[in-house]
């Protein structure tokens, strides 16, 4: 990809916020909107998501902030102004979060068995095209890629049309992708993860889930709280990936607390679709009837 001064299309073109670099707002709006939304080209009012967003402990004015920066990322698009805006997922953001949240949700799950091989891809970006290379980077950390050394990065699953997809979005044309047992390689393995905080932050997202299902069995617990939860949940849990490869439980410590973190999420995002659902169409039904027929939230993983 050059620079040119026109807005890359592709992949390229989408620059969704990181948990750690971004604005912690724009990342909300996304897991909220991303939630029942991704599948759909329907526009939304932007009262109804400031509404939503508002539920979930955003202000308003960081709303309004969050949807003007999406947009310039190329994440979502935006249709008429003032009290008539209307905002919906771009098609390129569309196809990206469809492929993430499969992602997201298969994390950590231990249905998922490693076949002992790993996705090696080894490539060179100029220094004139850091902005490049830095993207680039970024794309394979979400996918599950770990470097091993600078330019050679490893990942325990099969994403080599992943990452050719991935190299043509990005323009990066010196690249090769290959699949290796793990019995040929010697020295030198990926990293377990990026983060040393990691263990940490797992065992307080699996206790802050565990308060939520207590809660959620109170009987006043109401629809809205559970809207609430679910989405606080999943922004959080769709965090870990950017930090963590996702490497096999075979290679993990034996007291590595990705297991608990991941069933205390998979509760919490159960325990909360109908209530939440029922929520969601209550507030549409009022401010967007229209919407109301193509809006469903997903079941849980």
């Amino acid at each position: 990809m050059r620079n040119s001064g026109e807005r890359p299309t592709g992949l390229a073109a989408v620059d969704f916020p990181r948990p750690q670099r971004g604005n912690a707002s724009q990342h909300l709006l996304v897991t909220l909107l991303a939630e029942f939304w991704r599948k759909t080209d329907l526009w939304l009012p932007a009262r109804v998501v400031v509404k939503l967003a508002e539920d979930v402990g955003l202000s308003r004015s960081a709303v309004t902030t969050a949807l003007s920066r999406l947009a310039a990322r190329g994440v979502l698009e935006n249709d008429g102004g003032g009290r008539a805006s209307r905002y919906r997922f771009t098609a390129a953001a569309r196809d990206r979060l469809v492929v993430g949240h499969q992602q997201v949700t298969e994390f950590g799950d231990p249905r998922f068995g490693w076949d002992r091989h790993w996705t090696a891809i080894a490539f060179s970006v100029p220094e004139t095209e850091r902005d490049v290379r830095e993207a680039f980077r970024a794309r394979l950390k979400w996918l599950g890629f770990a470097p091993v050394y600078g330019a050679l990065w490893f990942s325990p699953r099969d994403r080599v049309a992943q990452v050719a997809e991935t190299a043509q979005g990005y323009g990066v044309e010196d690249f090769m992708a290959f699949r290796v047992e793990d019995t040929a390689l010697e020295g030198r393995r990926p990293a377990l993860a990026a983060s040393e905080d990691l263990p940490a932050r797992y065992a307080a997202f699996a206790d802050r889930n565990e308060g939520r299902l207590k809660r959620l069995r109170q009987p006043d617990a109401d629809h809205r709280e559970a809207f609430r939860m679910r989405i606080e949940a999943m922004d959080e849990w769709r965090a870990f990936p950017w930090d963590d490869p996702g490497m096999p439980y075979e290679l993990l410590p034996a007291d590595w607390p990705l297991a608990r973190a991941r069933s205390t999420f998979v509760d919490v995002y159960r325990a909360t679709a109908e209530r939440a659902e029922r929520y969601l169409h209550t507030v549409l039904a009022e401010s967007a009837p229209d919407a109301v027929p193509g809006i469903k939230l997903p079941e849980g993983p």
